[in-house]
């Protein structure tokens, strides 16, 4: 149970990449230079999970962790106290059968069974934001996966490069828990019923080829992704982000690894950090 516990919190702190970004260039790696930054820094857009099969990690991407001097994700992956309160933040004081009145409570076992072959009790004390996360992995036509956050983490650790996040964990958990709720994987589950894996299949494609503007147009259409949760999950978190890089920058180059989600649009990282003064230029990784 605990390392169930764990492979889903994981996968929950990662969940906002599942969407992309309106950028006209095609790529995934950023360099962000200028407005007296000694060395550049970078931005690479992530997505929660991906096949193995499908996993993207060229010497281009490697070299340039490689040769900054801090790791940034989202939240500080290499903090074991940050680890605990994500485990901790998967399970509810108030069980499912409680939350959901009965009807939604019978919707979404019959869903659960019949789309994901996964039996209600299961999740009867775990959260919101954890059930999604599990009906995410379902989701993948794979059952051998990589995480971008885990693999640079494991890489900078081996570096010995400072580690950090743009946030806390409880700033993220508290977010989540407003925008994951029961209608989330209930929509999650019915987009399955109805398309199957192409939904993820399609977006896999487009983050392979780094066709950022692609999807935005394409996830944009996502059910559960309504004005709300999309100002909550991206627009908010972007501009405080903003705010906490170039101090990070200032004292050292550093690589970020953020759901590629956060990348552009008008309130996206990439434009907020021009409209700051920055240099961004698109990286080749091939």
């Amino acid at each position: 149970m605990k390392n169930f516990i764990k492979s889903i919190a994981l996968c929950t702190l990662t969940l906002s990449s599942f969407l992309s970004t309106a950028q006209t260039e095609r790529s995934l790696l950023w360099e962000i230079s200028g407005k007296g930054l000694e060395k550049p820094s970078y931005v690479f857009g992530t997505i929660h999970m991906i096949c193995q099969e499908d996993y993207i990690m060229t010497e281009t991407i490697q070299n340039t962790l490689k040769n900054v001097d801090a790791y940034y994700a989202e939240i500080n992956f290499g903090d074991p106290n940050s680890t605990a309160l994500l485990q901790q933040s998967m399970i509810s004081e108030t069980p499912l059968s409680s939350r959901l009145d009965a009807d939604k409570y019978t919707l979404l076992k019959q869903l659960l069974k019949e789309q994901v072959d996964l039996d209600i009790a299961q999740f009867e004390n775990l959260s919101d934001a954890a059930i999604v996360s599990m009906i995410t992995f379902k989701s993948f036509p794979c059952t051998d996966f990589k995480m971008y956050e885990m693999e640079f983490l494991q890489a900078a650790m081996t570096q010995q490069k400072k580690l950090g996040g743009l946030e806390t964990i409880e700033e993220q958990m508290e977010i989540l828990s407003k925008s994951l709720g029961s209608n989330a994987a209930i929509e999650m589950l019915n987009d399955l019923k109805k398309d199957g894996f192409k939904t993820t299949k399609e977006m896999i494609t487009l983050y392979k080829a780094q066709d950022i503007q692609g999807l935005y147009s394409y996830m944009k259409k996502s059910s559960y992704m309504t004005d709300d949760v999309y100002n909550e999950m991206l627009t908010k978190r972007n501009h405080n982000w903003v705010k906490n890089m170039p101090e990070i920058m200032n004292k050292q180059s550093t690589f970020f690894a953020v759901g590629a989600a956060h990348l552009s649009g008008n309130d996206g990282v990439l434009k907020l950090l021009k409209e700051a003064g920055y240099s961004i230029k698109p990286i080749n990784i091939q």
